[in-house]
């Protein structure tokens, strides 16, 4: 799937062969269910609907129908006089109920916005451009100051869809696009206004968007749907992969397990976790899990006496997991190696990365079956180690290091990138700030490594891995962020994994 801009966005709509009215009531429907699901989850009992006089008011208008009808609180906000609206808005406006048709508000103030209010922004849509006038500016500067959850309907108004420029806009909790994501989401301030993003399906064919001009290149549900698969019914565990986790010190000794918990929920038939011999373990280990004890020469990390044990295991596994909990002693730099030069597939992540960093030479020849997971701090090694310029954009960062590796990057950090030495490269569009906690990391290196052991291609199971993680962190907290542990998301992945396909 790829972002569009607003001017292919018309095209699209024009080319459909679908009725502007009925597009219309299938966005403000996408919009209602949002609402009613971030209603559920926070226990908001009132919604304060801003509109404009455009088409993103006339969505908002069936939106305030359908929760009306509902039975649901609802105060309807209008930036222009009723008589002044056209077109499908002004129909979408004589269809709403006689109570919100009488009387919609024309002035908002900080006395209607209070934290028990779901503010819904119909106010701006994607042809707007520049400094929002009034009373509009007024309007966002009230909602941005309130405190209140608020969903975008298409945009965030004031965002400049094309190139995600914006001197005032909305700063939205979720936006819900319609059909495709606007390129102007993606860039600059896009990700900081728009916040978890969900694309509703209004019912444009799915080839008129195939042959739209391509934009930037993003992974959606829809994407996520074509790489997951139905498992054949007489599948047993060695076909669905056996992950070696190669992970753990005494300094970190609970990372590992994230990440073999993650692995198993994921699908994987088999999962072992080979840990240095004194490294101490609290965590409570799944009973499916393996454990095996490496010498450790009693230094509690991996070091040259480890090799023989782990050597001797590699050939029962068929995919490999390195670097949660591992810790970045130079000694360790010849497990590194072995794991390299080991002919399966590897995900590498945290401590290993940082230790790839000290030797990029242990990265003797081009890698097909290597993932590397970094955030933004490994990256940043990660580049100088080989000789890339830091200047780059996340997303020629992560295509550099790819090429220059031989390997499949994901980029972590809001918009994870996803980027193959092939040069395929894709912007996540799942996650949100429930993520940025410790451990999070080594959980997505479990659902890579999953997926890779499941026999998907790398960009395919990193791609798919970078969607399902975050979707779970939207599963868990669909508004707001704080609260959610590393601890948390295993539990969860089944559940993301069956919204994608509930056949999976």
């Amino acid at each position: 799937m790829y972002s569009v801009s607003s001017t292919e966005m018309r095209h699209l709509e024009e080319q459909s062969g679908i009725a502007s009215s009925e597009l219309m009531e299938k966005a403000g429907f996408s919009v209602f269910r949002a609402a009613l699901h971030l209603a559920e989850f926070a226990a908001l009992t009132r919604f304060v609907i801003l509109a404009g006089k455009g088409n993103n008011g006339g969505d908002a208008f069936v939106c305030a129908r359908l929760l009306q009808q509902k039975g649901c609180q609802v105060d309807l906000f209008l930036t222009v006089k009723p008589e002044q609206l056209q077109g499908d808005a002004m129909a979408a406006f004589q269809r709403l109920p006689q109570c919100l048709q009488q009387s919609p508000h024309p002035e908002l103030t900080a006395e209607n916005l209070d934290w028990k209010t779901l503010v819904i922004d119909g106010l701006l849509g994607t042809g707007v451009k520049g400094i929002p006038r009034e009373p509009v500016a007024t309007w966002i500067k009230l909602v941005n100051a309130s405190g209140c959850p608020v969903l975008s309907i298409d945009l965030p108004s004031g965002l400049n869809a094309d190139d995600g420029s914006a001197e005032l806009a909305i700063t939205a909790d979720i936006t819900v696009t319609f059909a495709a994501i606007k390129t102007g989401m993606l860039l600059q301030r896009g990700p900081e206004c728009c916040g978890r993003l969900e694309v509703a399906d209004i019912g444009i064919p799915g080839k008129w968007l195939q042959n739209a001009a391509k934009g930037l290149e993003v992974f959606s549900q829809n994407d996520a749907r074509q790489v997951l698969h139905r498992e054949n019914f007489s599948t047993y565990k060695n076909q669905r992969g056996h992950v070696g986790i190669i992970g753990g010190s005494s300094s970190y000794g609970q990372a590992p397990f994230l990440t073999a918990e993650a692995a198993l929920r994921c699908g994987s038939g088999l999962c072992t976790v080979l840990y240095p011999r004194l490294a101490e373990n609290h965590s409570a280990i799944p009973k499916a899990l393996i454990v095996r004890r490496i010498e450790d020469a009693g230094k509690g990390f991996f070091n040259r006496s480890s090799l023989q044990e782990i050597s001797s295991m590699l050939n029962s596994f068929s995919v490999l997991a390195c670097g949660p909990g591992l810790s970045c002693h130079a000694e360790s730099l010849p497990v590194l190696e072995l794991l390299l030069g080991a002919r399966k597939p590897v995900v590498l992540d945290a401590d290993a990365l940082n230790l790839l960093s000290m030797a990029p030479e242990l990265l003797k020849a081009p890698h097909a079956g290597l993932i590397l997971t970094p955030h933004p701090g490994e990256m940043a090694r990660l580049l100088k180690a080989f000789h890339i310029d830091s200047e780059f954009s996340r997303l020629d960062q992560a295509l550099a290091l790819a090429q220059a590796t031989g390997s499949t990057v994901v980029l972590k950090g809001c918009r994870s990138v996803v980027a193959s030495c092939d040069r395929r490269c894709s912007i996540n569009l799942s996650g949100c700030a429930a993520l940025a906690t410790a451990g999070s990391g080594d959980v997505l290196t479990g659902v890579c490594a999953s997926f890779l052991g499941q026999q998907m291609d790398p960009f395919s199971a990193a791609a798919l891995a970078t969607f399902v993680h975050g979707r779970s962190s939207e599963i868990l907290c669909p508004l707001g962020s704080r609260g959610i542990l590393a601890d948390d998301l295993p539990a969860v992945l089944p559940k993301a994994i069956h919204q994608i396909l509930p056949v999976a």
